[in-house]
């Protein structure tokens, strides 16, 4: 086994043990902060449920049933405890399980993120790397202006445009993509292709920037001129070392883009009608389903957490300096 070998699995062996560690504890403090906050919201979830006209014995019976009326702490354990085991209960809006639910529509947004990730990522790199190799000049200025231009355009003006040009005028794609949870999947691109195109350029410009960034440190570095000396071809140097180094910014993007997507697509799931996640948050929340917020977060958490660590692992795998800093820390 190289030596290289032995540094790539010893750091992700560290990586792996302290993430271990770390996601259970944050999932709890998540778990607890979020129970916390939605108990001070006003409101008596039997009355909720069952609405205005329903008696207070009936009421007091649907708070008991549902393991309500006990302490903070009871009602915490009772609802941690369900959530570990897959019964997430029954949700007020929808009438149906909760976990169903929830985890269709996280497959939802899911689908959507990587729809959007695919479109983004090609063009970042593509744009961040023609940066670098002509920076300072017109070029570069322009692509920077532009990108910057058009991040300062709120998502519900992009996404109206967008609606205009391609489901009103053109009539390319459906106004609405609630269609996009069901169909074959070409149909289901079909229709996501608006809101993906709108989430992407939402997080173009951070990660062109980034690219960009990581390019313009690779083309000047040791490495690099060394390649140049040793008289390999452009095509060669890019493909080995330039587009590594602009894949790594990328990847720090993932994790905390995973997570605001799920959470905080919220405007374009409800402009283009899109069944996801952030949309089904926003009305438990106006609805008061307190558990189907609760499990949504949670999954939200979950999902973040574990896109962080799958991000820490690619890093490891492609950055020889990780891999030094961590032989040197152990």
């Amino acid at each position: 086994m190289t030596t290289t070998s032995v540094e790539r699995r010893t750091a992700l062996l560290g990586l792996l043990g302290k993430r271990v560690v770390q996601i259970p504890v944050v999932l709890l403090v998540v778990s607890i902060l979020t129970f916390w906050l939605l108990q001070v919201v006003p409101g008596n979830p039997g009355r909720n449920a069952l609405g205005q006209y329903a008696t207070a014995a009936q009421v007091t019976a649907w708070n008991h049933d549902n393991g309500v009326d006990g302490s903070l702490v009871t009602q915490y354990l009772h609802w941690i405890g369900g959530f570990f085991v897959g019964d997430w209960g029954q949700s007020l809006v929808y009438s149906t399980p909760v976990r169903e639910l929830v985890l269709e529509r996280l497959g939802n947004s899911l689908l959507l993120g990587l729809y959007a990730f695919v479109i983004m990522v090609p063009v970042a790199i593509a744009l961040g790397s023609a940066q670098a190799y002509r920076e300072g000049k017109r070029s570069d200025r322009a692509i920077t202006v532009g990108l910057l231009s058009l991040s300062a355009i709120p998502e519900f003006v992009v996404g109206v445009v967008l609606l205009l040009v391609f489901a009103v005028w053109l009539r390319v794609v459906p106004v609405q993509s609630a269609a996009g949870a069901s169909g074959d999947f070409f149909d289901r691109l079909r229709v996501m292709t608006l809101p993906a195109v709108v989430l992407a350029l939402g997080y173009l410009a951070v990660l062109t920037r980034m690219v960009r960034s990581g390019t313009s440190e690779a083309i000047t570095s040791q490495f690099h001129r060394t390649a140049v000396i040793k008289g390999l071809s452009s095509a060669t140097i890019v493909r080995r070392h330039v587009i590594r180094n602009a894949l790594v910014p990328t990847l720090s993007v993932l994790g905390i883009y995973l997570g605001t997507l799920l959470g905080g697509s919220v405007i374009v799931e409800t402009l283009f009608s899109y069944p996801g996640l952030g949309a089904l948050m926003v009305t438990a929340a106006d609805r008061k389903d307190v558990l189907l917020l609760e499990s949504g977060v949670m999954i939200t958490g979950a999902v973040s957490l574990l896109a962080l660590l799958f991000t820490d692992i690619c890093f490891v795998l492609m950055d020889p300096r990780i891999r030094f800093n961590a032989r040197e820390t152990n």
